[in-house]
């Protein structure tokens, strides 16, 4: 008997879904399938798996983000985060801390040379250089200017910075937005150019195509270019917003608000509805007596009792058979409308700053309010990092060069080294904060150039001041003869004490109240009267 021939099952062919009409590309099926392998249903990860359960993502293949992000990509968010910068209080928000807690009241140059006097006289002139309007349209000032890019950042995902010169010939910045560096406007793009800059062989940025006010351009070299951005990728040209994710979830949660207002609104209008059996009104009747409500004439409520509603402003209703008055209470908004705002808001902020620190701390308890502090301080202290080395550094190194060529500064061998002092850290818990700082510089654990670094001082000058302080209240308590413990007292310190540190003749020995025995006998001799 011959045996039964089994039937071949055959394996589905799964195919790549087309590309819609004026989508990019994708790579060819053969290399996204590893050149033989089936795509979708056969693939080991499920992520990575065709399902009729969810929608297709559509999204090019993987490639270099210069070819990710177009420039319409970036100009169509750019425009959309400028909208919700002017609409969306959530954003305006998220803005102002980033820069608040960043830059502070400005974060300030220490020269680190190693020369002490060209130090001081360095700072001191790239402190009046910005303290000045340094910019090119004469409006702003170096701090102000810190203010500006670090929004920027956040709202474009980057800026430019030029280094030019004044009317005067004297160092100046021109901050440049984002729109104002691309391609030129007669789409003639040179072999080598991506979004504007253009590339050397190895990836290096060598030009800037700076798009003037009347639409023409010109090539800036990038040596004398700052491109300031938070660099995400190893292979864009430019950058978006950190905050682009965001900006379906906020459109969404305006118009979603606007409905809600409206429909708030609506519903307060509302105080009360009849429901009649007959819809229908007679004509020769007013609408007041059609909803069977009888008008009653005011009459003299303070003689006539049969009128005293009128004077006490109640209604006697009279309702026709069928009829029903009832108050109109409105639910809306409820709070399950309000957890579907604060889930909007959450997601919006996500990778940028905590929600509980932006938007609303008060569900937020000690613990938890002490790690949302610190988190929102590790990302100050990373975007002030960026600005350092891409925007504050490079500008030190300009100024300081151009008054060293011009000879306002003598030369030095190590005047581009430098440091900077950031603002003071964000805390919850201040006083407790300041007091283990002391004890830490008490047991010798931080000193105070480092204390007063977190706190956003210059540590030279905090301690020069300290120091002519206390010369001050020495010579103070000499020229009226005070003690000088009633001018200044230290805590957990004696007043003797204090006295007797400055006092003229022989300072008083002090100890722990054990007996001291002093002994005048030379050891020496000593040893011989016992022999």
């Amino acid at each position: 008997m011959r045996p039964k021939k089994t039937k071949k099952t055959a394996i589905p062919q799964v195919k790549a879904p087309k590309t819609p009409k004026g989508a990019a590309s994708p790579v060819p099926v053969k290399q996204a399938t590893g050149g033989g392998s089936g795509p979708g249903i056969f693939s080991n990860f499920e992520s990575a798996k065709f399902s009729n359960k969810r929608s297709w993502i559509w999204s090019s293949w993987p490639q270099d983000m210069k070819k990710t992000m177009t420039v319409f990509d970036r100009m169509e968010t750019t425009r959309k985060m400028r909208w919700l910068e002017l609409n969306a209080g959530l954003i305006r928000q998220v803005l102002a801390d980033m820069a608040l807690y960043t830059v502070g009241a400005g974060i300030k140059a220490q020269a680190q040379s190693g020369d002490e006097m060209w130090d001081d006289a360095s700072e001191a002139y790239f402190k009046k250089w910005g303290a000045r309007a340094c910019d090119i349209t004469g409006r702003y000032s170096f701090f102000e200017l810190q203010h500006i890019c670090c929004r920027l950042m956040d709202r474009d995902g980057e800026c430019f910075i030029i280094k030019t010169r004044g009317p005067g010939g004297e160092p100046r910045l021109q901050v440049l937005e984002s729109h104002r560096v691309g391609n030129s406007s007669n789409n003639e793009v040179p072999p080598g150019m991506v979004d504007g800059i253009q590339f050397g062989p190895y990836g290096q940025p060598i030009y800037y195509n700076v798009i003037r006010s009347d639409g023409s351009s010109r090539l800036v070299p990038a040596n004398a270019v700052l491109h300031l951005y938070e660099p995400e990728v190893i292979s864009g040209a430019r950058a978006y917003s950190p905050l682009q994710h965001s900006i379906n979830n906020l459109v969404d949660m305006l118009e979603i608000l606007s409905l809600e207002k409206l429909a708030v609104k609506t519903a307060s209008d509302i105080t009360r509805t009849i429901t009649r059996e007959n819809p229908n009104f007679d004509g020769t009747q007013s609408d007041f007596e059609a909803f069977g409500m009888k008008p009653q004439d005011y009459g003299d409520g303070m003689t006539d009792p049969s009128e005293a509603s009128t004077f006490l402003g109640g209604k006697v209703l009279a309702l026709a058979p069928g009829e029903r008055l009832e108050s109109f209470e409105s639910n809306r908004p409820n709070k399950t409308f309000d957890g579907f705002i604060e889930h909007l808001e959450r997601d919006s902020l996500a990778g940028m700053l905590p929600y509980e620190f932006v938007a609303n701390p008060t569900k937020a308890g000690g613990a938890v309010m002490r790690f949302v502090v610190a988190k929102a301080d590790r990302k100050f202290s990373h975007r002030q990092q960026v600005m350092i080395q891409r925007f504050l550094t490079p500008v030190w190194g300009y100024v300081i060069g151009c008054a060293i060529k011009d000879g306002y500064l003598p030369a030095n061998e190590y005047w581009t080294n430098v440091t900077w002092t950031t603002p003071r850290k964000v805390t919850v818990d201040a006083g407790r904060d300041a007091q283990q700082n002391r004890m830490d510089i008490e047991s010798g654990l931080k000193n105070l150039t480092d204390n007063f670094l977190e706190e956003g001082e210059d540590p030279k000058e905090k301690m020069r001041a300290n120091a002519a302080e206390k010369r001050y209240l020495l010579d103070l308590s000499k020229e009226f003869d005070v003690p000088l413990s009633m001018l200044y007292k230290p805590q957990n310190v004696a007043p003797a004490d204090i006295n007797a540190s400055v006092a003229d003749d022989e300072p008083v020995k002090m100890d722990d109240g054990a007996k001291i025995v002093e002994d005048d006998v030379d050891p020496d001799d000593e040893e011989t009267s016992k022999e």
